[in-house]
């Protein structure tokens, strides 16, 4: 029963990371976060895949990763989706690793209710849900955490050397057990009277960071660095983690009193490692979702523990609670499974997000007190179950059924919009180019170059991409248009009006679905005032493109002038929150036809 259950855990986790192919989900600060972590890994191996410059500095290379990267793209193809095998088979081992380790402490029940808070985690699984090396990292971390605990003797020196070397060839996020490893090694090699117990490593690192500030270590380089993103972390554009998912603050509490303490040496690196990763942000004044995301499901792990360790201190047997209490938290925890599924169902919004990740926190510390109080194992297990689905699946199935597929759309038009073979150059190159032969490079040395939307962006303004949240702009900064819709660009903004229409006529001929050419006409039309045809020529934008913010706009604009609200507040919701309307280009300087094809 036990590993059906837990196979239906599995199953239900590859669904919700498998099917959703576009952006990563705002609220949980992946898209604000550090967008690279997605694309910059898979850049060395792609451009040994198609003999192409790789684009990005050699010192982001994990060689390791990029091997594996390697192999996938000789077995299942080169393909955007199948990148997602490094997000998806890691969040199925941190599933399989929580739950063996508190299955051989807790039993059954509490190991299948660790394994479906971690599938269902509203801050680990959007990162789950797109290629990059997050959940990877993230098991290199428990995996080693558990093995530093292991009773051979040498273990955490082993554990040490391959932290050193995972996060070296995978990602330097794995750096943040390495003081956990360091510690129990030394713990080991001293003698058992003398090894510090509880808080006293705890207010020793703490007095160590605090001394290191004194002498002028800037606090933030000094957490990021010991959390292995001194390069990577944008201070102010990282989101707290508790902005976020306010129910980690249990973990949070649970860790920092436990500390290092506890008989069991098996998971004393893993809370060293929690509180390693947690104390030096604390201790700079904030606690930001990345890169503490790697440590969620050590957080998880010893949240669920502690429970279930603690819980009988709390109401000890089932004669001192009786049947009043044991009926008093089963309606409680009925009551707040109902309460959650209508909030949940109704709505994605961050503030329901926040409701569920601390209505999650307190449902489960009341199952645990249930059980211990007298409930039978079997009834807390279901309710264990009943509670997660109630408050993550509603808002997980809603994330893949609304997600944008902006990213999806980008990369498929890419190719109508450039000559082939053209380069692309920017932040976001490497994922706007991804499933392709174009080169990519953060160096904006190219012609067409993806850069932040300005009003006064300068350069041939060709499409614009709502990615990572960001408003983005391709731009040819530099050379002669080429290819058909290059130029019919140029000769718009030059004023030459029908030779441009001329253009863009002969290429929605040859290519219907070019949204980004639809848009363009209609913008044509709308200069020469005719506006039935240029809202037809948006409503085919549109077919390719759904949720393309600009034709919204434009068609919400259109509808205000003739008097249907109704219509325009429809078109201005679909364009909230996404990529400004095109602007008319300016006409100033010209543009011979020449090089029209």
């Amino acid at each position: 029963m036990a590993g059906l259950a837990l196979a239906l855990v599995i199953c239900m986790a590859i669904l919700l990371s498998g099917k959703s192919s576009g952006d990563p989900d705002l609220p949980t600060g992946v898209a604000s976060v550090y967008p690279e972590t997605g694309t910059w890994p898979f850049a060395h191996a792609r451009a040994e895949f198609y003999g192409l410059d790789a684009g990005v500095q050699e010192s982001v290379n994990a060689p390791i990763f990029t091997a594996m990267v390697g192999w996938s793209m000789d077995f299942f193809g080169d393909g955007f989706d199948s990148l997602k095998i490094f997000s998806v088979i890691p969040l199925v081992g941190c599933l399989l690793l929580v739950a063996f380790a508190l299955v051989r402490r807790r039993g059954e029940a509490v190991g299948i209710l660790a394994a479906l808070v971690v599938a269902l985690q509203p801050t680990l699984l959007p990162w789950a849900s797109v290629p990059n090396t997050i959940p990877l990292a993230a098991l290199s971390v428990l995996a080693l955490a558990l093995f530093a605990g292991a009773r051979w003797k040498p273990a955490p020196w082993v554990a040490l050397f391959l932290c050193a070397l995972l996060q070296w060839g995978i990602s330097p996020l794995i750096v943040v057990v390495a003081p956990a490893c360091w510690i129990e090694g030394v713990r080991r090699s001293i003698p058992r009277h003398l090894r510090p117990e509880g808080w006293v490593l705890t207010l020793l690192a703490a007095a160590i960071l605090l001394s290191l500030r004194q002498v002028g270590a800037d606090p933030i380089n000094l957490a990021a660095g010991l959390t292995g993103c001194t390069d990577l972390y944008r201070s102010g554009a990282v989101p707290s983690i508790f902005g976020s998912d306010p129910g980690w603050l249990l973990a949070v509490l649970a860790v920092l009193i436990a500390g290092p303490r506890g008989r069991d040496e098996q998971f004393r690196p893993m809370r060293m490692t929690l509180v390693a990763g947690l104390l030096p942000w604390l201790l700079s004044g904030t606690l930001p979702v990345f890169p503490l995301v790697v440590l969620i499901p050590i957080g998880i792990l010893l949240t669920i523990d502690q429970l279930a360790s603690r819980g009988r201190t709390v109401i000890a047997t089932a004669t001192l609670a009786g049947t009043g209490p044991r009926l008093a938290l089963t309606l409680f925890v009925v009551t707040s499974l109902l309460v959650a599924s209508l909030a949940s169902s109704g709505s994605a919004d961050s503030q329901v997000r926040i409701a569920m990740s601390m209505g999650l926190s307190v449902v489960g510390l009341a199952i645990v007190l249930a059980i211990r109080s007298g409930m039978k194992r079997s009834q807390g297990v279901w309710l264990a179950v009943a509670a997660t689905l109630a408050f993550c699946l509603p808002l997980n199935l809603y994330r893949i059924s609304h997600e944008d597929v902006h990213w999806q759309r980008s990369r498929e038009g890419l190719e109508r919009l450039l000559p082939p073979g053209a380069a692309v150059g920017g932040r976001w190159a490497h994922g706007l180019v991804g499933g392709t032969h174009r080169r990519a490079t953060i160096d904006a040395d190219v012609d067409h170059v993806l850069l932040p939307f300005e009003e006064n962006t300068e350069g041939l303004i060709l499409e614009h991409y709502s990615l990572f949240g960001d408003q983005q702009v391709l731009v040819r900064q530099s050379g002669v248009p080429s290819g058909t819709f290059e130029v019919a660009c140029a000769l718009q903004e030059s004023g030459m009006l029908a030779e441009a229409r001329s253009d863009l006529a002969l290429l929605l001929r040859a290519d219907p679905a070019c949204s980004a050419a639809w848009e363009r006409f209609a913008l044509l039309l709308l200069e020469d005032g005719i506006e039935d045809l240029a809202a037809e020529c948006l409503f085919f934008s549109l077919q390719g493109d759904p949720g393309r913010a600009s034709c919204h706009r434009l068609l919400a604009q259109l509808y205000i002038k003739q008097g249907k609200e109704r219509e325009a507040l429809h078109h201005m919701t679909m364009s909230s929150g996404q990529a400004p309307t095109v602007r008319i280009l300016s006409r100033e300087g010209a543009l011979s036809p020449e090089g029209r094809r």
